[in-house]
């Protein structure tokens, strides 16, 4: 769910500040301290997409780990894709602080309630900024480890895609860079608001540049080369399906036989 903003940066003050006003109040009748802390959360990075066997059902597992893998950067095929909505490392730095034995329940788990977003064209220019909704939870830090979890949301929307599309045209293998940068943010179990830094991700979006096609999927007596002619297959099944068509993973040309981009 893409909530749009139409003066994002004064709404986002606005939203800001009436939180923290709200949380210094009660922070004020509990006695502590409000502080603005943008480090207790952190994102991490993007997590690249599991690799699949040719195997029908094959899940698509994202695990919460410091050893990624991880995407340097973002690709969505504007052929296929309406939005580009990858799986996002986010760690929790805050310090367990929950006690069994006192009768102590822990405060600092966080779980999280959406991000705010910003597109930028390669040159820096803004392109669109809005909120999107989500869901996820990450616990506590445990013996000084920062703890893991994952976090999906929409990177780049459906409005901005639809733009980049008209602006390429129907030149199959042209593209163009966007640049998304993400405020991750949700609430303790404590009830405090809580929000990252800003992190920032490259996005290329590309017409069929993510289209793969293999050597067993080639006709070498037809024309173009490489075409797609020589082993259409039923239903994909001996063949990789990528977790989300048109995202960050290459497309084998059998699988979309009905698209002009996979025929050529």
């Amino acid at each position: 769910m893409v909530v749009s903003i139409h003066d994002p940066n004064a709404v986002r003050k606005r939203s800001v500040i009436s939180v923290v006003v709200a949380a210094c109040i009660a922070a004020v009748a509990a006695s502590t301290a409000c502080v603005a802390n943008y480090g207790s959360i952190v994102v991490v990075g993007v997590l690249a997409p599991p690799v699949l066997v040719a195997t029908p059902g094959a899940a698509c597992i994202y695990t919460p780990t410091l050893v990624g893998p991880f995407l340097p950067y973002g690709t969505v095929d504007i052929a296929f894709a309406e939005q580009y909505v990858p799986n996002i490392l986010i760690g929790n730095q805050m310090v367990a602080r929950g006690d069994p034995g006192q009768s102590r329940v822990e405060t600092d788990n966080v779980t999280l309630q959406g991000a705010i977003i910003r597109i930028t064209d390669a040159s820096g220019a803004q392109l669109t900024s809005y909120t999107v909704l989500g869901s996820g939870f990450v616990p506590a830090a445990t013996g000084g480890t920062m703890s893991l979890g994952t976090f999906s949301t929409t990177l780049i929307d459906p409005a901005t895609i639809d733009a980049t599309r008209q602006a390429l045209g129907s030149a199959v293998g042209t593209s163009k860079r966007l640049i998304s940068y993400m405020t991750v943010f949700g609430t303790t179990t404590g009830g405090q608001h809580i929000e990252s830094g800003e992190f920032g991700f490259p996005v290329n979006a590309c017409l069929g540049c993510l289209v793969s096609f293999p050597a067993g999927s080639n006709d070498p007596a037809q024309q173009p080369q490489p075409n797609c002619l020589g082993g259409a297959t039923s239903g994909g099944s001996s063949v990789t399906t990528p977790c989300v068509m048109g995202q960050d993973q290459t497309i084998d040309c059998r699988l979309c036989q009905t698209n002009p981009v996979c025929v050529p």
